[in-house]
């Protein structure tokens, strides 16, 4: 069998012959011609750190379900011919494997979300962060590892569970062109591979073999655990809020699934994995906390929150959007509950 790189990018080009969906896509990312090379090493080194993960999952992860061994790689794109957004992500299987893939465009989305966010002087002040003691590429390291881990956390939970064989090709795709939202199965589906990832992403760097090197990349070896957990639960949601904003889509409505919808289900999932693992208290989980989180995090993209944040917070609260968060959790807590598949142990130590 021709190793997985060759054949996802066999896969790529021949959908890009074939495919409207993936006209402009060129193949598999050849890291060797990413700049600068200290940025292409790096890349290099997420991906066979994701991938040994990947290859650890444990047989109970999907529950029960047998599925192909998962491969993680990037895709180069052309800018000029892709229809749509450019910043993709995909999950599919193909000729004996899961794959999961990540446009370079994403890529590098993330990489200047993480540094706008590392230099940001009302981030280092939610952070605690000192840019004279702490190397603040350091800092935009991590916050990168937190966006790209829950990204492909995210990818990983439309494997095992199986969102990808509800769609008609079997190719999950994050964004599709043209379309700001799904039916209301679809956004639960999103929020279901949200908070799987979300655990994931918090035992590796809260309580698994991540947080040692993520405390020490802050400069915190010092910190008492709590404080540790602090500092870690921030740096991630405003990472997460980071990653939500700037792909939001312009066209969205206010009356459907959004961001902040993305975000209020996330605050949820944390709380349950804090309160399971003994991290922080609920009280950590205030109003005021998160709209500071989240203020300074919007504000990076392009130096501005997005417009339509307030009137979407504003909807939440309001009885219409109770009515649609009611019916949305339901749909969420079904899929939820769906015949257990565990939390897998591999992608902890990513």
């Amino acid at each position: 069998m021709p190793a997985p790189e060759i054949i996802l990018d066999r896969w790529v080009r021949k959908q890009s012959q074939e495919c409207p969906l993936f006209a402009g896509y060129l193949g598999k990312l050849d890291l060797d011609t990413v700049e600068p090379p200290s940025f292409s090493s790096f890349l290099r080194f997420v991906q066979n750190t994701m991938n040994r993960a990947l290859q650890l999952e444990n047989a109970n992860a999907s529950g029960g379900n047998l599925h192909p061994p998962y491969h993680f790689d990037y895709l180069q794109v052309d800018y000029l011919r892709v229809k749509g957004r450019p910043e993709n992500a995909y999950a599919f299987e193909h000729e004996g494997f899961s794959f999961i893939a990540i446009t370079l465009p994403l890529v590098q989305l993330l990489w200047d979300l993480s540094f706008r966010l590392s230099r940001s002087a009302v981030v280092q002040g939610l952070l605690h962060i000192d840019s004279a003691t702490t190397r603040l590429d350091a800092l935009q390291a991590l916050l990168f590892q937190f966006q790209l881990t829950f990204l492909v956390s995210h990818e990983y939970t439309h494997h095992v569970h199986r969102h990808c064989s509800r769609v008609g090709d079997g190719i999950w795709t994050e964004f599709l062109q043209n379309e700001a939202i799904g039916g209301l199965d679809s956004q639960a589906q999103e929020l279901d591979a949200d908070g799987y990832a979300i655990y994931l992403v918090l035992a590796n760097f809260v309580r698994g073999a991540a947080r040692q090197g993520a405390i020490a990349q802050l400069g915190g070896q010092d910190l008492p655990s709590t404080e540790a957990d602090d500092l870690l639960l921030m740096c991630f949601f405003v990472a997460l809020a980071a990653l939500f904003g700037a792909l939001w889509p312009d066209n969205i409505q206010i009356n459907t699934s959004s961001s902040t919808v993305r975000i209020e289900y996330s605050i949820r999932v944390a709380k349950m994995w804090c309160a399971q693992n003994g991290s922080l208290p609920e009280s950590w989980f205030s109003a005021e906390r998160f709209n500071a989180l989240f203020r300074a995090a919007t504000e990076c993209i392009q130096g501005s929150a997005p417009p339509a944040w307030d009137a979407h917070i504003e909807f939440l609260q309001n009885a219409a959007g109770a009515e649609y968060d009611s019916l949305l959790l339901e749909r969420f807590e079904a899929i939820r509950k769906r015949p257990a598949e565990p939390v897998v142990t591999a992608i902890a130590h990513a």
